[in-house]
């Protein structure tokens, strides 16, 4: 990706951070939970820095080839598998230690398959099975989960990110207002 030049946004620059984060994870035996959490970090802050037509452009393509070898090497495919268990684990107790962060890591493997590589490409069968099962923990827990409100519903969050709204459908009410509410930290549990 090239330097925009709106608001001196560095694409290049974000798309290194992100190839570095993943071959990072990669490549290192240690820290595995904050490798991996790092990578998405970096991920999502370019997909925020980018629009969809950046992101399909020959360099966001040559971007995402890099990230399917880069998603499928090393320690990658065991790290992955580890994000997706525990996604699974976050939606399963939303209802108990907080719905949001369920929704963020939901986000975040959306974010990955949907805009940069798709799933089949570097999930694993077992763990791309999982993600149905992560979808029905989501809505089984959501009649319960403390409320998202429309503070906890950053801006960013695409209409196709429904789980968000999920508890406030399942009470009957309408899909809050989305405000974004500040910075994120993908790592950390409400």
């Amino acid at each position: 990706m090239s330097v925009s030049a709106d608001a001196g946004r560095d694409l290049s620059g974000l798309a290194r951070s992100v190839t570095e984060a993943f071959e990072e994870s990669a490549t290192r035996r240690r820290d595995r939970d904050a490798l991996m959490d790092n990578a998405f970090a970096a991920l999502f802050e370019l997909y925020r820095a980018t629009t969809a037509a950046e992101r399909r452009s020959p360099a966001g393509q040559n971007l995402s080839a890099a990230l399917a070898r880069l998603l499928v090497s090393g320690n990658n495919p065991d790290r992955l598998g580890l994000y997706v268990v525990r996604t699974q684990t976050a939606a399963e107790n939303g209802r108990h230690e907080g719905y949001r962060p369920a929704c963020w890591r939901r986000s975040m493997l959306q974010i990955l398959g949907e805009e940069f590589v798709p799933w089949e490409t570097f999930l694993r069968p077992g763990d791309l099975a999982a993600l149905p099962r992560i979808d029905d923990a989501l809505v089984e827990v959501a009649a319960e989960a403390s409320p998202v409100s429309g503070e906890e519903v950053p801006a960013w969050v695409p209409e196709s990110h429904w789980w968000w709204w999920e508890p406030a459908r399942r009470r009957g009410e309408d899909a809050p207002d989305r405000a974004d509410s500040g910075p994120l930290d993908t790592v950390a549990e409400d």
